[in-house]
């Protein structure tokens, strides 16, 4: 068999996938993700809950002004990921993926939105004066991340391989490890433990960027990675440096500027950033060449 008759097969034998709910690639994803939710069980048996009231009147809380900007920031999230999920649905399809990573693609983004609702949680329970802590609403804040991530990474697979594969099976086995490490960390008091989650995070990152380059061919992609991790960290550095503690060392304005700075300016920028670039490769060029075919004829 000729190597342009095998391309035209294996083009068929996808299609027909395209047409089917439940395929190997879909088994192979549930499986790596009952994987991670071993670990997201295991935290919720052994995991406490809130072991002091948010109201503590020895507490510092955030208001007024500082709260609503707050929770503008996060809320945002709930109007950019909708828009990008619809940019990259419409982009992903136009530039021939294949509807298994356009699934994954959406669901990861659903995903990030399930991150950010136990993030709102949890700084709820914080009385939203940031502290780095070990909680069930933040393990899940991570949790939910690292695999919407790790989604978002496999819906900018073009082709499945081994490689592709065993990259699936490592992300799973960081969420198990991860969630070992984690009420390990609680009990010593240490947050060193949520090292491993930063470690993970990094890793489906780079490899997100990485795939998200080979589609798009476009070196603007490095912004997402250096506003996602590099400003987004940078801002977190600068929050538990200068944001005090809400019991001891109140510092409002610090704790309230960087956090809001650490999501705006990190995480959402990553994000609008990563969108536009897929909007910009898979719609506007697409509408570009059409209105030129049609003023040429």
């Amino acid at each position: 068999m000729s190597s342009k008759q095998f391309t035209k097969s294996q083009q068929a034998l996808e299609e027909n996938n395209d047409g089917k709910i439940f395929t190997s690639h879909l088994g192979f994803t549930a499986l790596c993700f009952l994987i991670g939710l071993a670990g997201f069980g295991y935290i919720l048996a052994t995991l406490p809950g809130i072991a002091e009231s948010p109201t503590d009147p020895s507490r510092t809380c955030i208001v007024d002004g500082w709260k609503l900007g707050l929770i503008i920031t996060h809320v945002l999230v709930f109007a950019l990921i909708p828009l990008a999920m619809k940019i990259f649905y419409n982009s992903l399809k136009n530039l021939g993926l294949p509807s298994r990573s356009i699934f994954a693609s959406q669901l990861g983004l659903a995903f990030v939105m399930v991150a950010i609702a136990s993030e709102i949680g949890w700084h709820v329970t914080q009385c939203w004066y940031y502290q780095n802590d070990f909680t069930m609403l933040n393990f899940m804040f991570y949790f939910f991340l690292i695999s919407a991530f790790a989604l978002w990474a496999d819906g900018l697979v073009e082709k499945t391989t081994i490689i592709t594969n065993l990259i699936n099976i490592v992300f799973a086995i960081s969420l198990l490890v991860v969630s070992i490490l984690y009420p390990l960390g609680y009990q010593a008091g240490n947050d060193n433990f949520k090292i491993p989650i930063y470690i993970a995070l990094t890793l489906v990152l780079v490899v997100l960027t990485y795939r998200g380059y080979k589609i798009l061919q476009d070196w603007k992609i490095i912004l997402f990675p250096i506003f996602s991790v590099g400003v987004n960290l940078t801002f977190v550095f600068l929050l538990d440096k200068f944001g005090g503690n809400p019991y001891t060392d109140p510092q409002v304005t610090f704790n309230a500027l960087f956090h809001i700075l650490h999501d705006l300016v990190g995480t959402e920028a990553g994000l609008v950033i990563f969108t536009w670039l897929v909007y910009s490769k898979g719609i506007a060029q697409k509408n570009y060449k059409a209105t030129l075919a049609t003023e040429k004829k």
